[in-house]
């Protein structure tokens, strides 16, 4: 008989932050450089340390990050925090 009780526990025990550096660039800034159109030098880039969520199957950047490079929000989301509070994003 398996003891699930004490696999999990172990399993919790193991689990823990996964961080891994990011580098996030414009899209249309590569373009507009691979076609020769766009300075390499002005391709808007921004790199940091990104928290990872596994489970995550979509991910937000804050609204600074988005500035930076340019973009633009083209919808609204509710993103659901883990302790249940809601929230209409960009």
């Amino acid at each position: 008989m398996i003891n699930l009780d004490r696999d999990l526990t172990q399993a919790s025990k193991n689990m823990g932050a996964v961080r891994v550096k990011v580098k996030l660039t414009n899209a249309i800034d590569e373009a507009l450089v691979s076609r020769g159109v766009l300075n390499p030098n002005l391709l808007r880039v921004y790199e940091a340390e990104a928290l990872i969520d596994t489970g995550a199957v979509r991910t937000a950047i804050p609204v600074e990050v988005c500035e930076h490079l340019g973009l633009r929000i083209r919808s609204q989301e509710i993103a659901k925090y883990a302790e249940g509070r809601q929230e209409t994003v960009g």
